[in-house]
Protein backbone atom coordinates (compact mmCIF):
# COMPACT_ATOMS: atom_id res chain seq x y z
CA UNK A 1 0.00 0.00 0.00
CA UNK A 2 1.33 3.78 -1.15
CA UNK A 3 1.55 6.38 1.55
CA UNK A 4 -0.93 8.95 1.00
CA UNK A 5 0.81 11.78 -0.21
CA UNK A 6 2.56 9.63 -2.78
CA UNK A 7 -0.65 7.89 -3.84
CA UNK A 8 -2.14 11.91 -4.15
CA UNK A 9 1.02 12.46 -6.52
CA UNK A 10 0.55 8.98 -8.53
CA UNK A 11 -3.07 9.84 -8.78
CA UNK A 12 -2.27 13.18 -10.41
CA UNK A 13 -2.76 15.49 -8.02
CA UNK A 14 -0.46 19.05 -7.83
CA UNK A 15 3.09 18.23 -6.77
CA UNK A 16 2.09 21.41 -4.25
CA UNK A 17 -0.92 19.05 -2.88
CA UNK A 18 1.62 16.50 -2.35
CA UNK A 19 4.18 19.10 -0.14
CA UNK A 20 1.38 20.52 1.89
CA UNK A 21 0.01 17.10 2.78
CA UNK A 22 3.27 15.66 4.06
CA UNK A 23 4.19 18.37 5.95
CA UNK A 24 0.75 19.14 7.69
CA UNK A 25 1.42 15.07 8.16
CA UNK A 26 4.54 15.80 9.84
CA UNK A 27 2.93 18.49 11.99
CA UNK A 28 0.32 16.20 13.02
CA UNK A 29 2.52 13.67 14.33
CA UNK A 30 4.24 16.60 16.38
CA UNK A 31 1.07 17.92 17.63
CA UNK A 32 1.39 20.99 15.82
CA UNK A 33 -1.02 22.94 14.63
CA UNK A 34 -1.69 22.66 10.58
CA UNK A 35 -0.10 25.58 8.64
CA UNK A 36 -2.04 28.34 6.94
CA UNK A 37 -3.68 27.18 3.61
CA UNK A 38 -2.32 29.96 2.07
CA UNK A 39 1.68 28.95 2.69
CA UNK A 40 2.11 26.30 -0.32
CA UNK A 41 5.66 26.79 -1.21
CA UNK A 42 7.32 27.71 2.34
CA UNK A 43 5.24 26.41 5.62
CA UNK A 44 6.99 27.15 8.84
CA UNK A 45 5.90 25.42 12.33
CA UNK A 46 7.71 26.36 15.69
CA UNK A 47 7.96 23.66 19.14
CA UNK A 48 9.08 24.94 21.84
CA UNK A 49 13.32 24.05 21.22
CA UNK A 50 13.27 23.77 17.19
CA UNK A 51 12.12 26.36 14.71
CA UNK A 52 11.48 24.12 11.05
CA UNK A 53 10.96 25.76 7.73
CA UNK A 54 9.89 23.64 4.75
CA UNK A 55 10.44 24.77 1.32
CA UNK A 56 8.96 23.45 -2.02
CA UNK A 57 11.36 21.72 -4.30
CA UNK A 58 9.78 20.56 -7.64
CA UNK A 59 10.26 16.33 -7.00
CA UNK A 60 10.53 16.89 -3.10
CA UNK A 61 11.18 19.03 -0.08
CA UNK A 62 13.90 20.94 1.98
CA UNK A 63 13.53 20.94 5.47
CA UNK A 64 15.74 23.94 8.09
CA UNK A 65 15.73 22.84 11.29
CA UNK A 66 17.52 25.34 13.79
CA UNK A 67 17.56 25.58 17.82
CA UNK A 68 16.95 29.45 18.19
CA UNK A 69 17.60 29.32 21.95
CA UNK A 70 20.57 27.33 21.93
CA UNK A 71 24.01 29.37 23.30
CA UNK A 72 25.63 28.99 19.63
CA UNK A 73 22.55 29.00 17.23
CA UNK A 74 22.88 26.07 14.74
CA UNK A 75 20.48 24.14 12.28
CA UNK A 76 20.55 21.13 9.77
CA UNK A 77 19.34 20.88 6.28
CA UNK A 78 17.63 17.98 5.29
CA UNK A 79 16.28 17.27 1.76
CA UNK A 80 13.08 14.97 0.52
CA UNK A 81 12.48 13.42 -2.16
CA UNK A 82 9.39 11.97 -2.96
CA UNK A 83 10.54 9.07 -5.32
CA UNK A 84 12.17 7.99 -2.16
CA UNK A 85 8.72 7.81 -0.47
CA UNK A 86 9.70 9.25 2.85
CA UNK A 87 7.40 8.14 5.72
CA UNK A 88 6.52 11.14 7.76
CA UNK A 89 7.38 9.13 10.65
CA UNK A 90 10.63 8.67 10.50
CA UNK A 91 11.02 12.86 9.51
CA UNK A 92 8.76 13.37 12.63
CA UNK A 93 10.98 10.87 14.96
CA UNK A 94 14.02 12.60 13.63
CA UNK A 95 12.91 16.22 14.58
CA UNK A 96 12.12 14.57 18.07
CA UNK A 97 15.36 13.71 18.34
CA UNK A 98 16.59 17.05 17.28
CA UNK A 99 14.93 18.99 19.76
CA UNK A 100 15.11 16.36 22.56
CA UNK A 101 19.48 16.43 22.24
CA UNK A 102 19.21 20.28 22.09
CA UNK A 103 17.67 20.06 26.19
CA UNK A 104 19.73 17.77 26.51
CA UNK A 105 22.98 19.76 26.09
CA UNK A 106 21.24 22.68 27.69
CA UNK A 107 20.57 20.82 31.31
CA UNK A 108 23.86 19.02 30.99
CA UNK A 109 26.12 22.18 33.11
CA UNK A 110 23.60 22.23 35.60
CA UNK A 111 23.65 18.19 36.27
CA UNK A 112 27.56 18.44 36.12
CA UNK A 113 27.32 21.18 39.11
CA UNK A 114 25.63 19.07 40.90
CA UNK A 115 28.23 16.22 40.88
CA UNK A 116 31.07 18.46 41.07
CA UNK A 117 32.12 20.68 43.97
CA UNK A 118 32.57 24.28 43.32
CA UNK A 119 35.71 26.12 44.51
Amino acid sequence: MLPPWLRSRLAGESSTHTFVSFTDAVALLLELPPASPAEVYERRYDTDHVWMVWLYKDGGTSLFLERPYADLREGVTVSLQWHHSPDPEVVAAMIGAYGRRGRRERRRPCWLLRLLPWR
